[in-house]
């Protein structure tokens, strides 16, 4: 049988194509060999917390009668978790209505007791405006519901703006209800639109038990992971490793990733195998 030349090999090459099981932390997207994926749980509550000291070790779960180690993947790597992001993210929409609703209450005592108002007045000057403006997400929802609360915000100082200016030479306790009555209902609006946009969050603020294995049979250990992807193929060609070329430069990427696979209709996603995440000594104790 003659042998392919090296031109064939290298077609041959360029056509195998790598199964990944991909997942976001965030917006990154990670990927392991999908027959390296034995099983997914959603059961977290299972999960037994352990005193041991790790970085990113959540506890054990049992797998089949085999005690497990569990890792949070995104702690493992020193990062914010989907999860933690979601939860900041509730924090900030809760502090911007609590700033609202104290520019709101101060403007109206500004009014009342004739006193200069400290606070950015129009909407342009308020660094909420930025914020909503520039906010993206990969939630369709979430992004509907920002977009949605820039008019009531932008309706909400317009009204200070309006109430102020008229309020020269007017009685002030009457201007003062005047701009209440007239900021309550896009402020109301505000209020409602961070309601359900902290709903979304929450109802999305879900994780999973991710159980990978070597052998495709014995659990080798299970990650903790937010958000699910999908299989994708890559073209074993557009792998670059982080032992050779311009990732090499950086060795905490390769004590990390294994490379990057790259294509130009696919997201690019970031390589790892099992045991560059794993500290055996550690997960062993962790076990026993």
């Amino acid at each position: 049988m003659h042998k392919p030349s090296s031109r064939l090999s290298s077609n041959i090459k360029r056509s195998e194509q790598k199964q990944l099981f991909t997942f976001f932390v965030q917006d990154m997207l990670f990927g392991l060999d999908v027959g390296q994926v034995l099983m997914l749980d959603q059961h977290i509550d299972r999960i037994q917390p352990l005193p041991v000291e790790e970085q990113g070790f959540s506890g054990v779960i049992k797998f089949q009668g085999l005690v497990v180690p569990v890792l949070d993947f995104a702690h493992r790597l020193n990062m914010q978790s989907g999860l933690d992001s979601k939860k900041a993210l509730i924090a900030e929409f809760k502090s911007q209505l609590q700033w609202h609703q104290q520019w709101f209450d101060s403007l109206a005592a500004a009014i009342r007791d004739k006193e200069a108002f400290q606070l950015d007045l129009e909407a342009a000057e308020c660094a909420s405006s930025l914020w909503l403006r520039h906010f993206e997400t990969r939630d369709d929802t979430l992004n509907e519901l920002v977009s949605a609360l820039v008019e009531p915000h932008e309706q909400l100082h317009n009204a200070g703006v309006t109430a102020l200016r008229q309020a020269q030479g007017q009685d002030p306790n009457h201007m003062a209800t005047l701009f209440r009555q007239q900021a309550s209902q896009p402020l109301q609006k505000f209020k409602n639109l961070i309601a359900r946009a902290c709903e979304q969050l929450q109802s999305d603020m879900r994780q999973v038990l991710l159980f990978v294995t070597e052998d495709g049979v014995t659990p080798r250990y299970a990650l903790l992971i937010d958000e699910i992807n999908d299989v994708i193929s890559y073209d074993a060609s557009n792998f670059q490793s982080s032992a050779s070329g311009a990732l090499a430069q950086f060795r905490k990427i390769g004590d990390v990733l294994t490379g990057v696979y790259t294509h130009d209709s696919q997201p690019d996603c970031l390589y790892f195998d099992l045991n560059k995440l794993a500290d055996n000594a550690a997960l062993q104790t962790a076990q026993a």
